[in-house]
């Protein structure tokens, strides 16, 4: 909830609100809430999340928003901006952790006042980088205990996090998910096209073609095959594939340069395949988070990998 001074009525016509309102702004975490279209049974997306006058979610997105304004004060040249959001970020990164970390548990409550934790207090930070490292394992087995307990909106963020945090298995185990919480179900009770909600019974007037339920579609080839931009306009492209258990995968991922193609082959335990094809205008950085914790496990791991840039 924001209470500032500054929330007026006249702030909040310049919104789009109707004159004369004065309700406080609220972060929803997530949609929809509970007792959604009369039915007292429905529990909503939020996994019980308890709002506060500071609250887990909403500083967490203001954290990724700073780390976002810095970057484009850096691509336009403002200096002073730049080093301003970036302290503005790590101060809410120190007050975050010092806050909203419960020690004890090892994991994020809700806000300041309450003892609840809920997945979205702790997968947001996970998926935008705040959560110290030596507090990395603790958040995780919190958020693989809470299973899909958010929306197909929230299911963003927590494939972020998970693919951002090498939980390769866990993400494509949710990915695959034939449970009624899955992409799947949208297939078994008849979309043709991404939902706005898992299923009816967690949102009555759910519509058939919303664009926030294709998370896939992004997670696959920004997390799975790790296919991501490097710098501004994919002049040099990052690749970080994440397999986990398959044994293929093919992949195509259009860009503004041309197309990058990507086809897996899991030959056995100690070989698999990777064949690379880049357009000409495009340089790329391979790697394997795979075989990097191998390594550091003094395991013996071997993979190939092939690059075409025509």
């Amino acid at each position: 909830m924001i209470t500032s001074e500054k929330v007026t009525p006249e702030f909040m016509y310049k919104l789009g609100f109707k004159k004369g309102y004065k309700k406080p702004l609220t972060d929803i975490v997530d949609w929809p809430s509970a007792g959604w279209g009369g039915d007292p049974n429905n529990l909503g997306e939020r996994d019980g999340f308890v709002f506060q006058p500071y609250n887990t979610v909403i500083n967490a997105f203001f954290y990724e928003n700073m780390k976002i304004m810095a970057e484009f004060a850096k691509i336009l040249g403002k200096t002073k901006e730049v080093l301003d959001f970036e302290l503005r970020a790590a101060k809410v990164k120190k007050a975050f952790n010092d806050n909203m970390f419960d020690k004890d548990r090892g994991i994020y409550v809700d806000g300041i006042g309450t003892d609840h934790a809920s997945l979205h207090a702790n997968m947001m930070p996970l998926a935008f980088g705040m959560v110290p490292k030596e507090h990395l394992n603790s958040v995780l087995e919190f958020i693989k205990s809470r299973g899909m307990a958010c929306s197909v909106y929230g299911s963003q963020f927590l494939m972020d996090g998970l693919y951002n945090a090498g939980e390769a298995d866990y993400a494509l185990e949710l990915l695959s998910s034939i449970e009624e919480r899955s992409w799947y179900n949208m297939i078994r009770v008849g979309s043709t096209i991404t939902l706005e909600a898992w299923d009816l019974k967690f949102k009555n007037n759910l519509d058939w073609n919303h664009a926030w339920g294709a998370v896939p579609a992004n997670a696959i080839p920004r997390g799975l095959w790790g296919i991501k931009p490097q710098t501004a306009g994919f002049a040099i492209a990052s690749i970080k594939p994440q397999m986990s258990k398959l044994k293929s995968s093919e992949i195509a991922v259009p860009t503004v340069r041309g197309t990058i193609k990507g086809k897996y082959t899991y030959v056995g335990k100690r070989l698999q395949t990777y064949e690379i094809e880049i357009p000409g205008n495009m340089l790329a950085e391979f790697s394997l988070i795979d075989m990097e914790r191998e390594r550091l496990d003094s395991q013996r791991s071997k993979s190939s990998c092939c690059f075409s840039n025509p």
